[in-house]
């Protein structure tokens, strides 16, 4: 997760109140991290690079999700 959404002072309530959030953020943080591996190689199979275009628009996905969560926070 970028830090500026952490940074957000919505991000940590709704991590404390919204399971739903809690699993978007930490699925987020998963495919960020197997992302971060595919980027240290040099070259990708075609197999990695479909893989690594999958990971880039779930987490872009996840990221609306947990922006539109937050919105939902700064109204509370």
């Amino acid at each position: 997760m970028e830090s500026t959404i952490q940074n957000d002072p919505r991000y940590s309530k709704a991590y404390e109140k919204s399971e739903d959030f809690r699993l978007l953020s930490e699925e987020h943080i998963r495919l960020k991290r197997e992302a971060s591996e595919f980027n240290k190689a040099k070259y990708l199979s075609p197999d990695q690079d479909i893989r690594m275009h999958q990971i880039k628009k779930r987490k872009l996905e996840i990221k609306d999700k947990l922006e539109s969560i937050m919105r939902n926070y700064s109204n509370s």
